[in-house]
């Protein structure tokens, strides 16, 4: 974004744009080059030097474009302030010794400068360029990011269109490929939203030219270089110029533009709507849970005849191909709670919703008959053990399909050995299913492997000979396998302690 004295815009109508800057100008992408090898070539030289060339630079040439380009480049400049003594404390010190003396003349006041070099025991030079260092004339060109006139240019052009922006009192967009992202900074950014038709959607602005002001327009500019990163996009913002009389014009611009602009990463956090939310999501993943659900927040950007919808969270299994939604209602105005219902019923899916007891405006009973999906009614906290009970039984659910499924099909076992991972892999199935599936006769179902009942039967005879638990777990190992407390429980052997000492453990059949 540029400051709006520096926007360039040209009128038709009733519509408004961006002075854009066209890529294959040779002209401009000359003056790009000219203004980064400045910045590029004068790192260590004071930045109201750099000035002073700049605006040599500036001369026969559009001021705002050139000044627009260079506001861009110092942002990627680092300046530094070079002194010896900090320079407030420098002046400090001169200040204090002038003594209220009003210095009519350079003989006094280089009377004053030796007063303080003796008393700080430094030179006149170090003095004289500490006592101004850190005002923005003196401060110093550090490092440089460069980056090339194409780039320079469609950055420019993105600026330029943010700062129209500015002005604007609402906006209409449509796009395609990056929807999430954009309605979770529509949310972040805490802008009212309304679907219209399609993939259309309208962000309101202020209400009425009396309340104008940049500030909303501002968040509206920051969303669009989000708008941009999708596939495809249109925008028609209406913008409010103030001349003799305000009057309002429509600026379009879509995806046909996108060469023209650069696609900037724009970083949108992830935050919570509520207490309550934020209590949920910490809980949940601090949880043993969490080791086979993934808890996503704010996931999906679901469009419905009712509205736009975005869940709260998604669960989704680590092993198991199952997701499912979850809501959280603690809100409590009337309106709000009539067309988060409303989205709710018209969702295409089942999600878990969790509702607080205390809603101002419902009671538990009108959910009930409202709202036909699965509920947690609570009060001030969202019960996690209810999530879970919830979660496990749609794991289970998931769990005894794949059963099925793997009862029909004849499982192939081949070696001593089966990684029961490997099964699971083979066929697109859970651990959990095929331990429970798995019945063969010659193989015994451990936790992590299937082993032959006839690898078990020499291990238990090299077994019988061996007292000593040490010596029975070497056996055990050398066979590759590595749960040997699993395997002599299931070979009937008990393990025999005399304190922690492993060495004096015994081994006994049962």
């Amino acid at each position: 974004m540029l400051p709006s004295e520096l926007l360039i815009t040209r009128i038709k109508k009733d519509r408004i744009y961006p002075s854009f800057v066209q890529l294959d100008d040779t002209e401009h992408l000359e003056l790009a080059e000219e203004l980064i090898d400045v910045y590029k070539n004068l790192t260590g030289k004071k930045k109201s030097e750099i000035d002073e060339l700049l605006e040599e630079l500036e001369q026969g040439l559009n001021f705002k474009r050139v000044r627009g380009l260079r506001t861009l480049l110092e942002r990627r400049c680092n300046f530094t302030s070079k002194f010896v003594i900090e320079p407030v404390s420098a002046r400090r010190a001169v200040f204090e010794a002038a003594n209220s003396r009003r210095v009519t003349n350079r003989k006094e006041r280089a009377e004053i400068i030796e007063t303080v070099v003796d008393k700080l025991n430094v030179s006149v030079d170090d003095l004289e360029q500490s006592l101004w260092a850190d005002h923005e004339s003196e401060v110093i060109l550090g490092d440089f990011e460069p980056l090339s006139p194409e780039e320079l240019l469609k950055w420019y052009n993105l600026a330029l269109a943010q700062t129209l922006l500015f002005k604007s009192t609402g906006m209409t967009i449509a796009v395609k490929g990056n929807a999430k992202e954009i309605f979770r900074a529509i949310k972040y950014f805490g802008l009212m939203y309304l679907q219209e038709a399609g993939n259309k959607v309208r962000i309101e602005g202020a209400s009425s030219l009396l309340k104008l002001s940049e500030k909303y327009g501002t968040t509206l500019a920051k969303l669009l270089p989000i708008i941009v990163k999708s596939d495809e996009w249109q925008i028609d913002a209406e913008i409010v110029i103030r001349r003799d009389m305000p009057r309002i014009y429509h600026f379009v611009m879509d995806s046909r533009s996108k060469n023209l602009l650069m696609s900037k990463e724009q970083e949108v956090q992830t935050t919570f709507d509520s207490s309550l939310e934020k209590k949920f999501y910490n809980d949940f993943v601090a949880l043993p849970t969490a080791q086979s659900w993934e808890l996503i927040r704010e996931p999906d950007v679901i469009f419905t005849s009712k509205g736009v919808f975005i869940p709260d969270f998604k669960f989704r299994h680590k092993e198991l191909q199952i997701e499912t939604y979850f809501e959280i209602v603690g809100f409590w105005t009337e309106e709000y709670i009539s067309r988060k219902l409303a989205k709710l019923r018209a969702l295409p899916f089942t999600i878990l919703v969790a509702i607080d007891r205390n809603l101002a405006c419902f009671n538990a009973a009108q959910f009930e008959l409202d709202l036909d999906l699965p509920m947690i009614l609570f009060t001030k906290k969202v019960p996690i053990g209810d999530v879970i009970r919830y979660l496990a039984a749609i794991e289970r659910e998931a769990i005894t399909k794949q059963v099925d499924l793997l009862k029909e099909t004849q499982i192939a076992l081949e070696g001593d050995i089966i990684p029961i991972k490997d099964i699971a892999r083979r066929y697109s199935a859970t651990k959990e299913a095929v331990r429970a599936c798995l019945k063969h006769p010659d193989y015994v179902v451990f936790k992590e492997v299937i082993v032959s009942k006839e690898l078990l039967g020499e291990v238990k005879e090299r077994l019988l000979s061996i007292q000593k638990y040490g010596e029975a777990r070497k056996i055990i190992e050398q066979t590759e396998l590595t749960n040997a407390d699993e395997v002599l429980a299931h070979l009937g052997f008990t393990v025999q302690w005399k304190g922690l000492d492993v060495g004096a453990a015994t081994i006994a059949l049962q």
